[in-house]
């Protein structure tokens, strides 16, 4: 696999690209029906399928002041692209200077200079360019002039809704992680570095990893217990993972803890990844610590009848 952070990096043309241009966060249904015609295309016309995306959501720099919350890291979208089966990515920053091209300087000067004269295809509702000209008639006028192809891919529906990553983000937010798994087409991750906490858990007989996740502008799930996996030490293990303010203790800062089933090794600075399935149950403050532990305890054991099945 083939990944560009800089046009320059590569010193000639793709052969024969068929490309898709998108932030494509989160690579769910709807977007890995963009790269399976893609592909399709690609092989049909023996060329290279190349997709163009960006490393940082491009709402980001054009509306500081309420940036997105994130379904994929730059990492994440990159593994999640290349599971789709892509084999080329250009990964370019975007900025201040992209921004400001119209739709047709940046299909000139960067796509066709760069990657060579590309057929596209393109999701049924996206558009590049200064106040997002480059939409799908755009790309047919420009294609018939140049002799390409484009094409755009209907949306992919679930619940007779078009799948998006803005439906997606406001399930996670809702806490509906099921629902917003099917959108996704796999499960939802959080990677993070373990840091000390109260090691409150301990003491109840759940020991707990306190979780930071990775990048700040990533989307946490709603407050309450959730199903999870968890991959640590080179190994995937189930467990149960608690968001919010542990009430019972009346603590104030918002947590993210995972209790990893079967485990027992110092991990203070090491990097985990927790795979959501289900949520649980809303947080809530519990009249005893022995109330609270026997809540764990049924929670320990709802969490292995739903992984049970993953």
């Amino acid at each position: 696999m083939t990944v560009l952070y800089n046009l320059s990096e590569r010193d000639e043309v793709f052969k024969n690209p068929v490309i898709t241009i998108g932030s494509f966060d989160g690579v769910h249904r709807g977007h890995r029906a963009i790269f399976d015609r893609m592909l399709t295309l690609a092989q049909s016309l023996n060329g290279e399928p190349v997709v163009f995306t960006f490393s940082e959501h491009p709402r980001k720099l054009l509306t500081p002041h309420t940036p997105p919350r994130i379904l994929t890291t730059a990492i994440e979208k990159i593994h999640a692209i290349e599971q789709a089966g892509v084999s080329n990515i250009v990964m370019m920053p975007f900025t201040y200077e992209i921004a400001a091209l119209t739709a047709e300087e940046f299909l000139y000067k960067i796509v066709f200079y760069h990657i060579g004269k590309a057929h596209i295809v393109v999701g049924y509702d996206h558009a590049f360019g200064k106040g997002r000209q480059g939409d799908f008639e755009f790309l047919r006028r420009v294609a018939l002039r140049e002799g390409f192809m484009v094409e755009r891919v209907e949306p992919v529906c679930i619940q007779s809704r078009p799948v998006s990553s803005s439906w997606i983000r406001t399930e996670i937010e809702d806490g509906n992680i099921a629902l917003a798994n099917m959108l996704l087409g796999r499960s939802y991750t959080l990677r993070g570095t373990v840091v000390k906490g109260q090691m409150r858990g301990r003491l109840l007989g759940y020991p707990t990893a306190n979780v930071i996740p990775d990048d700040p502008d990533k989307i946490i799930p709603k407050d309450g217990v959730y199903a999870v996996k968890v991959h640590a030490k080179g190994k995937l293990y189930h467990g149960m993972l608690n968001i919010g303010t542990n009430p019972t203790f009346e603590n104030t800062e918002r947590t993210i803890e995972v209790h990893i089933f079967d485990f027992d090794a110092d991990i203070y600075g090491e990097t985990l990844e927790v795979i959501f399935f289900e949520r649980i149950r809303d947080e809530k403050r519990f009249g005893s610590v022995t109330e609270l532990k026997e809540q764990l305890h049924n929670d320990k054991m709802a969490s292995e009848k739903i992984l049970a099945g993953s």
